[in-house]
């Protein structure tokens, strides 16, 4: 196939990623899928997903190490450096292109787990951590100063001073 655009179209026509609230609510309602008007863009995409089979997870975007697709990049880019000894883009691309197709079923498994073990390795953590800090986390009321009274300064300044 070449790439006319006839043989690149999809036989239904789903919202896209850039589709606006109102294209996202007529799909939805020509599926008779229910959704509310008072849910945001994403969510009504999340149903979108959903509809499709499949689940929408949100990673956090200050931490890549949840994020098994920045491991098999690393892998990807760690072939390409390998095996780079022109430093011409058109080998560049082909290297990349060669790597990506060498990803395997089993290397998406070791990194999806990998940072699943991550993942609770760092909650775990976070729990001791609470666990330790929570009886010493100091709270401050409203009313509570840091400054004392001219009587207790006198006070503290006799403790001190003796």
């Amino acid at each position: 196939m070449d790439n006319a655009s006839h043989h690149s179209t999809l036989a239904e026509n789903y919202p896209k990623s850039n589709s606006r609230k109102s294209d996202v609510q007529k799909w939805l309602k020509d599926k008779n899928i229910p959704y509310s008007n008072l849910e945001i863009l994403a969510e009504l995409k999340m149903k979108l997903a959903l509809e499709r089979g499949h689940e929408v997870i949100r990673l956090s975007p200050n931490h890549s190490q949840y994020n098994a697709i920045e491991l098999i990049w690393a892998q990807v880019k760690n072939e390409v450096a390998k095996k780079n000894n022109t430093f011409k883009m058109v080998d560049i691309e082909r290297l990349t292109h060669e790597a990506l197709d060498s990803v395997t079923v089993q290397d998406w498994e070791k990194c999806v787990r990998h940072a699943e073990t991550i993942q609770s390795q760092d909650y775990e953590k976070e729990v001791h951590r609470d666990a330790i800090l929570e009886p010493i986390i100091l709270t401050i009321l409203p009313g509570d100063s840091d400054s004392s009274d001219d009587e207790d300064t006198d006070n503290n300044e006799d403790i001190f001073c003796n």
